[in-house]
Order: C-alpha cells, then sequence, then structure tokens
C-alpha cells in the first residue's frame, strides 16, 4: 500500500517522530513522509507511534491500495506573494525515485 503521514507535535519533540518515520517511509517535507508500505510494516508502525505519542499529538495517516492512485498537488506563492497560488501537480510518489 501508499501511506502519507505528517505529524504535529511540539518542536522538542519532532526529532522522535522523524526518526521513527524515516526508518519506514521517505522524508517528503518537514513533518510529512510518505512512500509505499507493507501492511505488516503499517502495523508495526502504528504500535511504535502509540508507544511515543502523548496527549495533544496529532498524526494523519492517509493511505491508498497503491501510489498510482493517489494525486498529489503542491500550492506554492510567487516570491511576491501576490496573487493567487499555483498548483503544481506532483507525480515524484508515481516512481522508485526522483531526480535531486
Amino acid at each position: 500500500m501508499y501511506m502519507l503521514m505528517s505529524y504535529d507535535v511540539e518542536a522538542t519533540r519532532t526529532n522522535k517522530f522523524k526518526k521513527l518515520l524515516r526508518r519506514y517511509l521517505m522524508h517528503t517535507q518537514y513533518s510529512v513522509f510518505s512512500g509505499d508500505i507493507t501492511e505488516a510494516q503499517a502495523i508495526k508502525l502504528r504500535h511504535e507511534l502509540s508507544l511515543l505519542m502523548i496527549h495533544g499529538d496529532r498524526v494523519v495517516e492517509i493511505t491508498t491500495a497503491n501510489r498510482h492512485n493517489v494525486n498529489v498537488v503542491q500550492l506554492v506563492k510567487s516570491e511576491s506573494d501576490k496573487g493567487m497560488v499555483k498548483r503544481l501537480e506532483s507525480n515524484d510518489h508515481r516512481s522508485d525515485f526522483s531526480v535531486l
């Protein structure tokens, strides 16, 4: 399956979450991680998250059968901060690698 996960926790706790999620998913952006994961790995990740989380921590998990059924759009603002945001479709998640 394909998983997208993000977290919102106190700044002092972000490294713990980042370390854990990097073991299972690709670090996409700040507190956002995504990638292919087996059901067994997802169960293990959820268990490890439950041990790490405290009251007030927020984690969002989005899953789909595979990465080809997900549309990802990045919203970006121009350098002048004027006008509407641009919608940039991203297909990075549909391949096994991306060019840096």
